[in-house]
């Protein structure tokens, strides 16, 4: 009820509530794809047996290097 006074009384609000579900959309999204590949990528590197040649980079760097 509340919510449908606000809309009434300020119409650029209800556009920025699509604009803002429109952008988590998007986000979730990117999110899943990004799972997706990373799945993908750990599966292709189980498959090929090289994960022991590869290095991994932590980000912890020691005396500022």
């Amino acid at each position: 009820m509340l919510m449908k006074w606000i809309q009434s009384l300020f119409p650029w609000h209800q556009e920025k509530k699509k604009e803002l579900d429109q952008s988590s959309r998007r986000v979730a999204l990117t999110i899943l794809r990004y799972k997706e590949s990373s799945k993908e990528i750990q599966e292709e590197i189980e498959r090929n047996k090289f994960s022991k040649y590869l290095v991994y980079d932590r980000g912890i760097h020691n005396g500022g290097h």
